[in-house]
């Protein structure tokens, strides 16, 4: 699940304002929420499987999907751990991110464009950036990322290199105050946080 929610973002000079206008747009306020609806469609196939939720994203380095159709899950990260909390399934994974992986999570590695340049090539085009990892990993081939007039973004695409497709799709973005920190550390009911293995 956690290669699902994969982002990274890095710039030739061509993508740089693109990109920097995503960060500046992603900073200018304490937090934000947005509806995302996400479809996962498999190389060869014309449709796929379809959720929605909410995003809440917190600069520098919080954010956190919350799935609410089908069963209710959340995918949270508090910048140093990612955790997959399923309370239908009474489990909840924890992976600890290095700069790496924080950097490939959705909307994350937009938050720190200099960070993202070290490691990604960007080609922009209008209002649309397209990010292809220096390194490509199976799950990983290729980012895209649809922007607003006002630099948010309103669309993710991450391709594998079987040409599978995670698309994300953002709307209604609204500023909001910065929730507490547990928020992106979440748990199962009456459980602390779980650790990731070492």
């Amino acid at each position: 699940m956690f290669h699902f929610l994969l982002l990274l973002v890095l710039p030739t000079p061509a993508a740089t304002d693109a990109l920097d206008r995503l960060a500046a747009a992603l900073r200018g306020a304490a937090a934000w929420q947005a509806a995302f609806v996400q479809k996962y469609t498999p190389e060869g196939f014309q449709s796929g499987t379809t959720e929605k939720g909410t995003l809440t994203l917190s600069p520098p380095s919080h954010l956190r999907f919350d799935y609410t159709s089908g069963a209710p899950r959340v995918f949270a990260s508090d910048g140093s751990v990612g955790r997959l909390v399923d309370p239908g399934a009474g489990s909840c994974e924890a992976v600890r991110l290095d700069a790496g992986a924080w950097g490939r999570l959705p909307l994350a590695a937009a938050l720190d464009p200099p960070a993202a340049r070290r490691a990604f090539p960007v080609d922009s085009s209008g209002q649309t950036l397209r990010l292809i990892p220096k390194d490509p990993t199976p799950e990983l081939a290729e980012i895209t990322i649809d922007l607003e007039a006002d630099g948010l973004p309103t669309g993710l695409t991450v391709r594998d290199a079987s040409g599978n497709r995670n698309e994300f799709v953002f709307t209604g973005w609204k500023s909001k105050a910065t929730p507490l920190p547990s928020f992106f550390r979440p748990s199962l009911a009456g459980a602390p946080p779980c650790v990731p293995e070492e």
